[in-house]
């Protein structure tokens, strides 16, 4: 069971999660969408693992990067919560592409699949009387990337059940720590910090998980013979407000904001996106369906299930997030802002 596929190998988790197998002694094959892309390929080259080209969307493009593995971690996805047709950019390759992957994996003979979802799939907002766990899902869900992992989740589920194929599914919270190359929706808020362009903290928290233990998780998975169904790998559960303390406190120099909107004012926030968008050249991030998703609630959920049954340990939060500073510091303060 030594020979794996990880695709989305150049993202955030994939990447983590490539040197992680390496270090194991496995025989990776790495997909990206173009391996002559030398900015996406590069930090792979140096992890000595096969890279292929694979796009989820091309099922043609994904046989040959099945053949011959004992073991698939569909990784790849779109992390964004903006776009000028949300349906076709974030939508369609996580639930189209993902169920792409599952099949060519089913048909190349591929013994378990260890499928990357995420706690936007388990729900948006905690119950008051217990954090959120591997039982519920986010029936509610209404913003395009909640939308795609919660029903690309579905239609693996239901597709395991129909083929046989040995699936397990790893739900990560916000993912943050080093070996990113692009930011995500995670990993940008951190940034702004450092940079001083978060005027104000939303109505909202989160629960935060490094991206090693979420590399871990997978590793787990797939090892371990008695795991199966859905592992949240959740770590630290913040409000926005006690991040901001919490940044503010670990790193005095940090501008953090002291403020938190009021409820009553979070329509006004994707406009202000916008606008700093066209002043500051920042990524947009905030719309009207991620105000109706996440404004005003607070994601607590528990990573209980991961580390009772699987044994999984996790990072010192206080050392992730200031290695993700770091790593932001080294890798992107340097360069110009991402549009």
């Amino acid at each position: 069971m030594k020979n794996v596929v990880v695709t989305g190998a150049n993202g955030h988790v994939g990447y983590n999660l490539v040197r992680l197998l390496k270090e194991r002694g496995y025989r990776v094959r790495a997909t990206v969408r173009d391996v002559n892309d030398e900015q996406k390929t590069k930090p792979l080259c140096e992890c000595e693992c096969e890279l292929v080209s694979a796009d989820l969307m091309e099922p043609e493009t994904l046989k040959p990067a099945m053949d011959g593995m004992d073991g698939l971690f569909q990784v790849a996805a779109v992390y964004r919560t903006y776009a000028k047709d949300p349906d076709k950019e974030i939508v369609e390759p996580s639930v189209i592409g993902g169920m792409n992957a599952l099949k060519a994996a089913h048909a190349a003979g591929v013994k378990k699949v260890v499928f990357t979802s995420s706690v936007a799939a388990i729900g948006s907002n905690a119950p008051s009387d217990r954090p959120l766990n591997e039982d519920d899902w986010n029936d509610d869900a209404s913003s395009p990337y909640f939308r795609a992992k919660t029903e690309a989740e579905r239609q693996a589920w239901a597709y395991a059940g129909e083929s046989g194929l040995h699936l397990v599914v790893i739900n990560p919270g916000a993912i943050i720590g080093p070996g990113f190359f692009r930011h995500t929706p995670s990993t940008l808020m951190f940034e702004q910090v450092i940079r001083g362009q978060l005027p104000f903290c939303l109505p909202t928290g989160f629960t935060f998980v490094d991206v090693r233990d979420v590399a871990s998780a997978h590793l787990l998975a797939y090892e371990r013979e008695d795991a199966q169904g859905r592992y949240l790998a959740c770590d630290r559960y913040l409000s926005m407000p006690e991040l901001m303390g919490f940044l503010g406190a670990m790193d005095p120099a940090l501008k953090v904001p002291r403020m938190t909107l009021p409820r009553l004012l979070l329509p006004m926030v994707p406009p202000l996106d916008w606008l700093q968008h066209k002043l500051l050249g920042t990524p947009r991030q905030i719309t009207r369906a991620i105000v109706a998703e996440m404004g005003g609630r607070y994601q607590r959920a528990s990573g209980e299930r991961l580390h009772k049954e699987l044994g999984w340990t996790t990072i010192d939060f206080k050392q992730s997030v200031r290695d993700t500073l770091d790593w932001i510091r080294r890798t992107f303060m340097a360069r110009p802002r991402e549009t």
